[in-house]
């Protein structure tokens, strides 16, 4: 999943929205959000969540920062066997097959708005990086079918990818962390013709289709445009 967000805006108001919600709750806005954490409410200060008011509060506060902040949202889901079994011959590593729709779907978003972007992903370790910094090198030197590279460069503003680590504290890569699980799980019980369960997971949906996923420009329609399941 990805978010696309103004550099500034990103730097200044949505990180003073993030560091909001951590001082209130949590008495602190040096710590990191992660998923993680706060599913199993550990270390401290995420076992304040051990507290239904103090729970209640966060995923209030939480929504809030999801619905009022300003960006676009785009969720990517893979279906691993059905991907190995399709392309017995090619097969691209998911996660950067994941990365190169979104990236697609990006580029298009820029090229609409008629604006540059930079592309910031969170790092993942020594080997992990270096693949998708090749992966990504060659998306922006050869583009994809869909994708001509000249797209690509035109409006990328780099080469190179950019990595950030967990605890560089960056905030969309915070509120990326924590809107992914329900987006998937969005896509998988969409595709499974199953209904979500977790109401807090129905309620970020909500947002997202509500006001944050991109839309085609012509009939607003988000299938395609905002998500995409693969292969």
């Amino acid at each position: 999943m990805g978010i696309i967000a103004s550099k500034e805006y990103a730097d200044t108001a949505m990180t003073a929205m993030l560091d909001s919600v951590k001082n209130d709750v949590f008495g602190t806005r040096s710590i990191v959000l992660h998923r993680r954490e706060i599913i199993n409410k550990k270390p401290a200060p995420f076992d304040r969540l051990t507290d239904l008011a103090t729970r209640t509060l966060f995923d209030r506060r939480i929504l809030g920062v999801f619905e009022q902040a300003e960006y676009a949202a785009i969720t990517i889901l893979i279906d691993k066997k059905e991907h190995v079994e399709r392309y017995r011959v090619w097969q691209s590593q998911p996660y950067h097959y994941c990365l190169t729709a979104i990236l697609e779907r990006y580029v298009s978003w820029l090229e609409e708005v008629n604006q540059i972007g930079d592309v910031l992903v969170e790092s993942r370790g020594k080997s992990e990086n270096k693949k998708l910094s090749a992966a990504y090198a060659r998306l922006y030197k050869c583009g994809t079918a869909n994708v001509p590279a000249e797209k690509f460069r035109r409006h990328l503003s780099s080469g190179e990818i950019k990595l950030k680590l967990k605890s560089d504290n960056i905030a969309g890569l915070q509120i990326v962390d924590l809107l992914a699980n329900p987006a998937c799980r969005d896509l998988i019980c969409r595709k499974t013709n199953q209904k979500m369960k977790a109401e807090f997971g129905k309620r970020v949906i909500d947002i997202l289709r509500n006001s944050k996923y991109r839309r085609s420009t012509w009939d607003g329609r988000i299938e395609g445009w905002g998500t995409k399941i693969l292969p």
